[in-house]
């Protein structure tokens, strides 16, 4: 994303609205803007972790007034008057997303279109597919910049499975029980080139027994798997796991460039 732009998105899941938005979050952040959410609801906590998970704050944080992240009301028609503030206090830049949970156009796309703050005003508006009836997508098209494209390998509300370059991103509950899924990550993780697949698994927040002894079965063979922002209970249990399997090649990464095996 960068500053100036009215994006939206059609999502299929929570786990969807948890990824798009909390990298939109994360990036305004980084950015040093100020970022407004309306309308999250339960959904908070959810966006918070991401923001911990990536470092950009602490344990224990919660966004207020003085912090880049805003939690303002879901009413239309006070949001103006939180970007007039946040232009007042002298955000290089101002970023707008949270949850549309009502049907078809959300009344915030009228008043989106009227501000014009003298700063870069970047919008994300994010749809859930349910919500959305016939002939809305054409409504939308023309009210945005661009849509963002929210395309998953896999995603049943439950596990979502996404495709960035050569990495796999796994977000959500992964158990044996759920073996399309299983299979989804291991058909995505087949590597033409014969290089070691690449999970990133940072918003894994559940994993079993069963589902991680066929992943580390089946993908960890040669050529191996790296595993990227684990947390420590998933990556000891990987570990344990690929020691049942002598020649199974796994690599834990903090980061791109901080590996360690299991």
């Amino acid at each position: 994303m960068t500053g100036g732009r009215h994006d939206w998105v059609v999502l299929d899941s929570e786990e969807a609205h948890a990824q798009v938005v909390g990298d939109f979050v994360a990036d305004g952040v980084r950015r040093g803007e100020v970022v407004l959410l309306a309308g999250l609801g339960a959904r908070e906590e959810r966006l918070w972790s991401r923001l911990r998970r990536a470092g950009l704050v602490g344990e224990g944080w919660t966004p207020s007034a003085t912090t880049p992240v805003w939690v303002v009301p879901p009413d239309p028609q006070r949001l103006p008057g939180e970007v007039a503030r946040a232009v007042a206090e002298g955000w290089p830049g101002i970023r707008v997303s949270g949850a549309l949970t009502g049907p078809g156009v959300a009344p915030f796309e009228a008043v989106v279109a009227e501000l014009d703050p003298p700063v870069p005003l970047t919008v994300l508006c994010p749809y859930f597919r349910r919500l959305l009836g016939p002939g809305d997508r054409e409504l939308l098209e023309p009210m945005h910049d661009g849509e963002v494209d929210a395309t998953a390998e896999y995603d049943d509300g439950v596990f979502r499975l996404v495709r960035d370059g050569d990495v796999l991103h796994l977000a959500g509950e992964l158990d044996s029980g759920n073996a399309d899924a299983l299979r989804a990550v291991l058909r995505s993780s087949l590597r033409s080139d014969g290089a070691p697949a690449t999970w990133d698994v940072a918003d894994l927040r559940f994993l079993d027994v069963g589902a991680a002894d066929a992943l580390v079965a089946a993908a960890a063979g040669p050529p191996g798997l790296t595993l990227r922002g684990a947390s420590r209970l998933t990556g000891r249990l990987v570990g344990l796991v690929a020691d049942r399997y002598p020649g199974r090649a796994v690599v834990l990464a903090e980061s791109d460039g901080d590996t360690a095996s299991p």
